[in-house]
């Protein structure tokens, strides 16, 4: 099945040069099953001017203002704001609705609705003093901020790549294929056996801002397969039905028992412990504090892993192998594996305190 059959994407295209790797995403999109429409700012339309041709694909109607074509819009899921340049991002967070194209994301806001911002500008901008006060208050509108990629030299939007995994997780959460099988006595008894640790482990996860909010996951090798704290899960106040058991992977599907899905990393983790046998332990977080600090980008995988993909473990191995068993996914958060739950933790906690180190 695909995972976005049935989704309704408004796509808001600004004046960034970054704006011709859309036609790339919105075909993306579309081959998972979502309708798309495309509006563009006069800036956003100025640059794509000799390819706009390239946003001509089947399942992508380009939509120009107001109109009767603009009235008869379905009901969007999310409104997809990518490139967000910087005019763009603070006239969002201030209410400006004097463009079309702003009069829908304003709308989407208003109405509890998905948004999801994608921004694209260059250091001086997004280091601007009004960004931090804009970026705060989308934020607690329920916007969702894609940060772009930082380096010392430069500030530039996030990979396509990382922008579509992020409407993949808010849209349907996990993209691999699944099968659920029957719970047993035996899957009760290992999650009362490994509950406590789980939830211990995964609330000071939280408490050390290792991770936050549904973000990330914890994993465990057990006979039977691998316990996992499932997709969707408050990590630092996991319940007993918040752990899921990945009984095999077959097929580039994921077989499973329990009350809800596994982690949408399930295919990953399943490769990792497939390629590292004495691996008893993978622990997945989210700390921008570490994601995007410079000083630590020599843990940093070389290319965006996708999330919840079948085949990315193997651009993992030799970072993690190189690094006693932690690597830094290239802006997409971290990832420890060891010898228990508590090992593994214990070498996260240590590159925390390592990026705090001056």
């Amino acid at each position: 099945m695909k995972s976005l059959n049935g989704k309704v994407l408004y796509l808001v295209g600004t004046g960034a040069r970054k704006i011709t790797q859309i036609p790339r995403m919105i075909q993306e999109l579309i081959n998972e099953g979502a309708e798309i429409y495309t509006m563009m700012s006069d800036m956003g339309k100025q640059i794509c001017d000799s390819s706009l041709s390239e946003f001509q694909i089947d399942g992508n109607t380009m939509v120009h203002g107001y109109s009767k074509e603009g009235e008869s819009l379905p009901l969007e899921d999310m409104v997809l704001v990518a490139p967000c340049t910087f005019n763009t991002l603070n006239k969002i967070a201030r209410g400006i609705a004097d463009t079309y194209p702003l009069t829908i994301a304003a709308t989407a806001i208003g109405t509890g609705r998905n948004v999801v911002i994608a921004p694209a500008m260059n250091g001086d901008l997004w280091y601007h003093p009004i960004m931090e006060e804009s970026r705060k208050k989308l934020e607690q509108w329920g916007c969702k901020i894609v940060w772009p990629e930082i380096t010392p030299d430069k500030v530039t939007m996030a990979p396509i790549e990382k922008i579509a995994d992020t409407v993949y997780y808010i849209l349907s959460r996990t993209r691999y294929n699944s099968e659920q099988v029957e719970r047993t006595k035996e899957f009760d008894e290992l999650v009362d056996k490994n509950y406590t640790e789980f939830r211990n482990i995964g609330q000071e996860l939280v408490d050390f801002d290792l991770t936050r909010g549904t973000g990330g996951c914890l994993s465990k090798k057990v006979n039977g397969g691998i316990l996992v704290s499932s997709s969707g899960s408050q990590v630092g106040s996991l319940s007993k039905q918040d752990i899921s058991l990945i009984t095999k992977v077959e097929n580039e599907t994921i077989h499973w028992g329990g009350y809800k899905k596994p982690s949408s990393e399930s295919p990953l983790l399943s490769e990792l412990y497939q390629n590292f046998s004495e691996t008893n332990a993978i622990i997945h977080g989210h700390c921008p504090r570490i994601t995007y600090d410079s000083k630590m980008q020599k843990y940093s995988t070389p290319d965006y892993i996708r999330a919840g993909c079948f085949g990315e473990g193997k651009k993992i191995v030799r970072t993690i192998s190189n690094n006693n068993g932690f690597a830094i996914l290239r802006l997409h958060g971290e990832l420890a594996m060891g010898i228990s739950l508590q090992d593994t933790y214990q070498k996260l906690k240590t590159r925390m305190e390592e990026a705090h180190e001056r």
